[in-house]
């Protein structure tokens, strides 16, 4: 495997006791591209994401990242080439925004050390990045969800990351910041030639948002196999597919030369 082509993931299972939530999943995921996991509750893609990450062990399967297995990686070399942004985060102490940010260049500072010049300086271009530099002198605990999500997008790139790995970044977002944030995970990916892997609720965004999409199911007792579609966004996302991820009957429509999912 080569640098350029990204991650590999190589049939990789994960059961929690006698529930197994993957099963045979296999990935191969270009270099600065976007990909996005949709399907039901309950199908794995947040399992997935942390094993991608190293922070669950498979029972089954290999990932590798620049040609390297995961879990032969040291954590803080890890850390240089993975940012991650997971659903759930809280910060009880009142550090302010920019103090939240800088800890993402935690694999970079010496323990013992103090932050460089190089590291306030990535911490502002991260903060720029993120269109949140009028919060940095903020408590992170006074601003909103949706603000606070921000802050750790932000934090994970002040890593430098060449990869990034979200778990439903448009949780407590309105729908004007849907939208804005999923431009601005795209612009990032673009302009910072950053490979991105989120998980998404809404087809619809997965379709607009995405270089690649893939389609997960739910296993049951009866099925082997998650994954039932993984490429283009127009490819992977069809009424036959999404019956069979979700169990609901769809139609789509083109608006304006876009396709959108509408349920039946």
């Amino acid at each position: 495997m080569k640098a350029a082509e990204g991650i590999r993931v190589d049939e990789v299972s994960m059961a929690y006791g006698s529930s197994k939530i993957l099963d045979g999943v296999s990935l191969s995921i270009g270099k600065g591209s976007v990909i996005t996991m949709v399907g039901p509750n309950g199908c794995g893609k947040t399992t997935l994401l942390k094993i991608i990450n190293n922070l669950l062990k498979p029972d089954r399967g290999r990932v590798f990242v620049e040609g390297r297995e995961v879990n032969s990686m040291p954590a803080h070399r890890l850390a240089r080439i993975m940012g991650y942004v997971p659903q759930g985060h809280k910060i009880s102490f009142p550090f302010k925004v920019r103090d939240v940010v800088i800890t993402g260049r935690m694999p970079y500072i010496p323990a013992f050390s103090s932050p460089k010049r190089e590291d306030l300086e990535k911490t502002e271009q991260a903060l720029v990045l993120t269109g949140i530099s009028g919060l940095a002198d903020q408590s992170y605990t006074q601003i909103s969800g949706g603000e606070r999500q921000l802050v750790m997008i932000a934090r994970a790139m002040a890593q430098q990351p060449s990869v990034l790995l979200l778990d439903e970044p448009t949780s407590y977002l309105d729908f004007k910041n849907q939208i804005l944030t999923l431009k601005m995970i795209k612009e990032i990916s673009r302009s910072r030639k950053v490979t991105v892997i989120m998980t998404l609720h809404d087809p619809n965004h997965a379709l607009m948002f995405s270089d690649e999409v893939v389609l997960l199911r739910k296993l049951n007792g009866s099925r082997a196999g998650n994954v039932i579609a993984f490429g283009p966004p127009h490819e992977a996302i069809t009424p036959k597919n999404i019956q069979a991820a979700y169990g609901v009957e769809v139609e789509i429509a083109e608006v304006k030369g876009r396709k959108l999912l509408l349920p039946l």
